[in-house]
């Protein structure tokens, strides 16, 4: 599933497209994946795209929204002539004519591009929202990782409310926190030397701290490469994600720690998520 930094990477692409202009079509191919009236959305102008989350937010000028959450295997496809900007779950969609069996909404600009929005398990989601029920549904998560909120005072307080959690799971907790997913909680909580099955009523201030900063620093980095789900802009710039080349634990199950300390990675499951990490950088607490 996308997380913030492939998000991000969408909306960055996606920005340069598709603000200023008109939608003047919209075909629904699967009634599941578009909710919403398609009268608040044609004939209206993109003034802005953003993320909140995981999900992209396209809005529109008369207050209205388009919100996607790609989930396991969406996909948005911009083509505009021979240009296509791509991000989401990694497939020949990508490449591929649209729209094409996969597609379950189609968007046209007044420029004749296009917006497909793919998707092969059909989990994923557009909706249609005006501006007080966004507000409502992105009230439902926790803070942004990158905002000033999510702070040392805020993750100790909400760790008392779940103690017996894991660290794992607790970042996982969109509630917590909004945007992080298996991929860099395993890799933030690598950098922090903590072990992903820590109760969070064992974790010190320090080891707090620990924890903001990294989860910064893999996003940061996540976002730098482009995402880790292979998202490449195959367009006149030729940008291709490559977080995937930068992974310290994530999917290395069996290879040696990149930190030199001789440890091997290994993989364990919490909350039925794979979870990789080193056993002699995040030694568990007894």
């Amino acid at each position: 599933m996308p997380e913030l930094p492939e998000v991000e990477t969408i909306k960055l692409g996606l920005s340069k497209k598709i603000i200023n202009k008109k939608i003047t079509d919209i075909v629904v191919y699967n009634k599941k994946s578009f909710q919403g009236n398609k009268s608040d959305v044609l004939q209206q102008r993109v003034i802005d795209v953003e993320r909140r989350a995981k999900i992209l937010r396209i809005i529109l000028e008369n207050s209205h929204s388009l919100l996607f959450h790609l989930k396991m295997t969406g996909q948005l496809i911009y083509i505009d002539r021979n240009k296509r900007v791509a991000g989401g779950h990694p497939s020949h969609d990508w490449h591929d004519k649209l729209p094409n069996k996969h597609t379950r909404v189609q968007f046209t600009f007044d420029n004749g591009a296009g917006l497909f929005f793919n998707d092969l398990r059909k989990f994923g989601w557009c909706k249609v929202m005006n501006q007080e029920e966004v507000e409502k549904s992105f009230g439902l998560f926790g803070p942004e990782p990158f905002s000033n909120d999510f702070n040392l005072k805020y993750l100790l307080d909400k760790a008392k409310r779940y103690p017996a959690r894991t660290i794992k799971q607790f970042l996982m907790d969109q509630t917590v926190v909004a945007g992080i997913g298996n991929i860099y909680n395993d890799e933030a909580l690598f950098l922090s030397k903590i072990y992903p099955k820590t109760k969070v009523s064992k974790l010190t201030s320090h080891e707090w701290q620990k924890i903001i900063t990294n989860v910064r620093k893999v996003l940061t980095k996540g976002i730098k490469y482009g995402g880790t789900t292979d998202s490449d802009y195959v367009d006149a710039d030729g940008k291709s994600g490559g977080m995937q080349n930068h992974l310290n634990v994530y999917h290395k199950t069996g290879e040696k720690c990149q930190s030199g300390c001789g440890g091997i990675i290994e993989r364990i499951v919490i909350g039925g998520r794979g979870t990789y990490f080193c056993p002699n950088c995040q030694k568990e607490k007894i």
